[in-house]
Formats: structure tokens, C-alpha cells, sequence
């Protein structure tokens, strides 16, 4: 029978590894902690997590160790960097990635540490900052099954839909897949309240119409809300998810895989950066269509025309 794991190290807890770390707290778990900015460790302190100055203070002992990273260049610094990850972690000790990366750094880093007798899983959520907070994470595991059997429970505590895809490199092809959904799903809404809003419709009349057939789908019953209130929040998710979708397109062409709908979501997603709306969420993407357009969608129950669109 396989020994469920208890003693957890997370490096990396901000705005979503300090909430899992925090779940993992509450459901029982020995947490240790590191951060480079000491409030995210403090916080957790608090919570009763053991605070470590150094990431190999924190993995030492540790059964599991949880990474939940910005990006792929924070990843390979903490894992390759003299006094990183390859030089801390010891045969038996799981690392679970929860962070998005890339598909070659991730395989990568899973082979050499096997080669340690270390086990590794890519672990990368779905669910955003509400979904850290409030375990409901949607998770995605690549790596061992047997490791993936150690940690369950962890993952329980974290999230409410964890599933096993498969080998190393496959949870993260399931995320670039939500991914890829996403991006395009946000382009399409734009795109098609921009003609609603060339014809002068009026956006919830239209929403409530295509909401419940085959048209309709949980990014419409996120984004549309977003257009009529004119609220596009505040924060980097179009910045991830740009990041990511470049992640996927990577991983895209390494493999072989023809995609040129995600190329052209992307190449949508990057002019909304250039445009400055990357600071909020990704329904800021209706800012690009606006200035091709002429037309108002954030924030126009009933869309007005515009003369030239500025941001």
C-alpha cells in the first residue's frame, strides 16, 4: 500500500502558492515555506507553516517539495542554480511543479532528477487566484503513477478536479490545452460581439440568446459580464495567459503539431499587450477588436460608435 506523504516544503508562495500552501495548512499537513520576499513566508508562519531562509533549508526533510513559480526562467534558476533544486533534493523526495512551463524544461528537469532517485511530477492548475484561495483548483498531473499516489491527498486539498493524465510532460499538455481553448474562446467573444456591435445590437439581448445553445460556454458566462459592466479587473491574468499560450506553442512545434489558430489568438493576445491591456484579465482582449473596430464593447450595454479608439 502506498504511504501517503505529509511533510510538504512549497518554494514560491505569492498570490497562488501561499492560498495552497495555506489549504495544505488546513487540511493537516506539515508545511515549510520559502519565498525570496519574506511577507509571503510570514504570512504563512502565522498559519503555523515552519518559515525557511533558504530553499535547501525548506526541502531538507521534506517529503514532497510544491513549486508554484512565475515563469520558466524562475524555474530553471531555482531548479539549476548552484544551491538550486538539483543540488538539494535527495533520492526519495517528490518535486511537484504546479507552475506552468515549458514542455523541454520540464522533461528535462524530470530526467536528470531521476537520475537522483527523484521523483517528479508536472502539476499545473487551472482556476486562477479564486480557485488558489479556495481549493477549487482544477489540477493536471504528469509523472509517475506512483508518486502521483503519494501525493494525492495533497492535491485534494488544493483542488476539487485532479486527474491523473499520465507520463512526465503530460499534465503540462493538458494545461497548454485549456490554454489554447481559452485564448481562442476569448479572441471568438470579442470577435463576435464586435459584429453585434458594427450591426448596433444590444449586447445582452444578444448574450441571452446564444448563452444556452451550442454557443454557449463558461468563458461567454465569464467574459460577457466583464463587457457589459465595463469591469476588466485588475492584475497580470492576460499577461499569463499570454505566457502560457507562448508555452504552448513551443511545446507545438517541438512536437510537430499544426497549430495556426493558437498562432493567430496569440499574435491577438500580443497586440493587446502592446496596446497596454495586459494589466487585467484576459476579456481585455476586446480592447484590440475596439480599435480595429471603431466600436465600444467594454462597458456598452448597447454599443456606441467611436470616432478613433485610444487607450
Amino acid at each position: 500500500m502506498t504511504q501517503a506523504i505529509q511533510q510538504v516544503a512549497f518554494i514560491g508562495v505569492g498570490r497562488m502558492g501561499g492560498p495552497m500552501a495555506a489549504n495544505a495548512l488546513a487540511k493537516g499537513f506539515q508545511v515549510a515555506a520559502y519565498d525570496p520576499q519574506a511577507a509571503f513566508v510570514a504570512a504563512l508562519t502565522a498559519k503555523g507553516a515552519r518559515g525557511a531562509r533558504s530553499l535547501a533549508e525548506a526541502v531538507a526533510g521534506a517529503e514532497a517539495v510544491v513549486t508554484m513559480l512565475p515563469s520558466d526562467d524562475v524555474l530553471r534558476e531555482v531548479a539549476e542554480d548552484p544551491g538550486g533544486l538539483l543540488d538539494s533534493l535527495r533520492a526519495g523526495q517528490t518535486l511537484i511543479d504546479m507552475s506552468t512551463s515549458k514542455l523541454e524544461t520540464s522533461t528535462r528537469l524530470a530526467a536528470r532528477l531521476a537520475q537522483q532517485g527523484v521523483a517528479m511530477l508536472d502539476a499545473p492548475v487551472s482556476g486562477g487566484e479564486s480557485g488558489a484561495q479556495q481549493g477549487t483548483l482544477s489540477i493536471m498531473v504528469g509523472g509517475p503513477a506512483e508518486a502521483f499516489a503519494r501525493c494525492q491527498s495533497l492535491f485534494e486539498a488544493m483542488g476539487t478536479t485532479v486527474t491523473y493524465i499520465g507520463p512526465n510532460g503530460h499534465g503540462l499538455i493538458a494545461k497548454y490545452v485549456n490554454q489554447m481553448l481559452m485564448e481562442a474562446s476569448f479572441c471568438a467573444i470579442a470577435e463576435t460581439f464586435g459584429l453585434a456591435a458594427k450591426a448596433g445590437a444590444d449586447f445582452e439581448a444578444v448574450y441571452n440568446a446564444v448563452r444556452g445553445g451550442l454557443g454557449g460556454s463558461r468563458v461567454l458566462d465569464l467574459m460577457a459580464p466583464q463587457l457589459l459592466s465595463g469591469d476588466l479587473g485588475q492584475g497580470k491574468e492576460l499577461t499569463l495567459h499570454y505566457k502560457d499560450g507562448a508555452y504552448a506553442l513551443a511545446a507545438a512545434a517541438s512536437l510537430g503539431a499544426w497549430a495556426p489558430l493558437t498562432e493567430l489568438t496569440h499574435q491577438i493576445y500580443q497586440q493587446a499587450m502592446d496596446i497596454g491591456a495586459g494589466t487585467g484579465h484576459a476579456s481585455g482582449v476586446a480592447r484590440v477588436y475596439e480599435q480595429k473596430l471603431g466600436v465600444r464593447l467594454v462597458g456598452a450595454k448597447s454599443p456606441s460608435h467611436l470616432g478613433t479608439w485610444s487607450q
